[in-house]
């Protein structure tokens, strides 16, 4: 007899990184490099720490061989211990968003038991018992993590440009933890008008516009399926939770007419068709004195079959979503410092004993991964250097990250930058504060300063 585990890890990392081309343009955003690990490594290790023995990962299919690849050496160094299956979008495909990869058959076929949802892209240090203990204590349909914002005003390499993050407008009910309002601050003008049934319902509501939302998921099975049924939704954080938040306001239809959805399909894809708990369940509850709340003579969780909450990361923890440029860089800017908390406190690979460096000029902040040449009289100062990398004679790179298989000719110096895969920087090139493109060549004795060299981005 197999026993359903009671959860199960989809890892969502088909994205391109739409809002960070310059560096993930011809290379899967999961696998850029923070510290001395790629991206998605810091979601699985998570889940690791969490418990988890296995996890989908949802991949394009054009990129399943590279990020597959990548992953082997992290198993085979011992660093990921899970059972991973992949699962990939086809190229014709490409553009189906997350509520889409989740509706796939391949993924749909999978699911059986409730599902924790992740993207590939979260740098934290908090554990995700908190988020599952409240989903568990609550028998929640949904249940999301928060962080304050961490991103901060960050100066990145390229042209000089005011970042504008995007800002959620976030309603949490204090007493009972119940997420009841999810909305992007740009959706309004000014003034936000909450329903008169919602601050009837939910007296002690906080409205937050400083949160940001980790794309960590716990949803129960039922919204799997009933997300089977919604072909419309393309987002999870855009249109299925903010839709589900809603439906706790309303009532459920009568049983009497529940026989109406043999011949209509909208009443055979309500939500509350799908939102049915179990009749022991509300048994217990009925004989029991627990409530949730205070203030009236309502049942616990006010008889609502939909139940939505978040939890807020504590006050001081680490949460980062590298999802901008700006993220991407401010990460890299921190990532020995919090090494410890968000690797689960493992020991920090910080120059690779597969490297080959004969420079004696690479400072304590620097992280050096396989395959790296550093060739004689060479300088590094606070530098990621990439996977089979190679930095020849009479060069120095400072405060910049260079990717995977990366040449950097003679007498080159590179300052404040971000050196992208397989880029060639001929000899006598001086950049500041310039981000080189995927395979891009930049010519012998360039000089540039606060420019994007690449031609990729004039295709998008």
């Amino acid at each position: 007899m197999t026993i359903k585990p009671e959860f199960q890890a989809v890892v969502l990392a088909a994205g391109k990184g739409s809002r960070m081309l310059e560096v993930t343009s011809g290379q899967p955003k999961c696998l850029l490099p923070v510290g001395p690990k790629p991206l998605i490594w810091y979601t699985l290790n998570k889940l690791q720490g969490a418990g988890f023995t296995d996890a989908i990962l949802i991949v394009l299919d054009n990129q399943k061989a590279e990020i597959q690849a990548a992953l082997d050496k992290e198993i085979d160094n011992g660093s990921i211990n899970l059972k991973i299956e992949f699962i990939s979008i086809l190229e014709d495909k490409e553009d189906l968003g997350t509520a889409d990869s989740l509706r796939l058959k391949e993924v749909q076929e999978r699911l059986k038991s409730d599902v924790l949802v992740l993207s590939c892209d979260l740098v934290t240090d908090v554990n995700l018992g908190g988020i599952l203990n409240l989903f568990r204590k609550n028998n929640a349909s949904v249940a999301t993590l928060m962080f304050p914002n961490q991103t901060g005003n960050v100066v990145v390499p390229g042209p000089k440009s005011k970042h504008k993050p995007e800002r959620d407008l976030i309603g949490i009910d204090q007493q009972t933890n119940r997420l009841v309002f999810l909305a992007s601050a740009s959706d309004f003008e000014s003034d936000v008008a909450l329903p008169m049934s919602l601050l009837k319902k939910h007296t002690h509501i906080k409205m937050y516009s400083n949160l940001i939302d980790s794309h960590i998921y716990v949803l129960k099975n039922w919204v799997i399926q009933f997300l089977k049924s919604q072909e419309s939704f393309m987002s999870v954080k855009g249109e299925l939770i903010p839709h589900i938040i809603k439906k706790q306001l309303s009532k459920v239809p009568a049983a009497e007419d529940t026989s109406a959805s043999i011949v209509n399909t909208n009443d055979k894809n309500n939500i509350f068709n799908f939102a049915k708990e179990d009749q022991l369940d509300l048994d217990i509850r009925e004989i029991s004195s627990f409530n949730d709340h205070l203030g009236d003579l309502k049942g616990a969780y006010h008889d609502d079959p939909i139940r939505c909450y978040s939890c807020i990361a504590p006050k001081g923890s680490i949460g980062l979503r590298v999802n901008t440029l700006q993220a991407f860089w401010s990460i890299n800017e921190k990532i020995l410092d919090i090494w410890s908390k968000v690797s689960e406190g493992k020991e920090l690979p910080r120059l690779s004993s597969k490297a080959e460096i004969k420079s004696n000029q690479v400072d304590e902040r620097c992280i050096i991964w396989d395959g790296v040449k550093l060739n004689e009289k060479t300088s590094f100062k606070n530098s990621v250097i990439g996977f089979n990398s190679t930095v020849n004679s009479f060069s120095r790179v400072f405060n910049s990250i260079v990717m995977n298989n990366v040449v950097i000719k003679e007498k080159v110096a590179l300052e404040n930058c971000i050196i992208c895969d397989s880029a060639v920087i001929e000899t006598g090139t001086k950049l500041k504060n310039c981000i080189v493109g995927n395979s891009h060549l930049v010519p012998e004795e360039s000089e540039h300063t606060n420019e994007v060299l690449t031609e990729v981005l004039m295709h998008f």
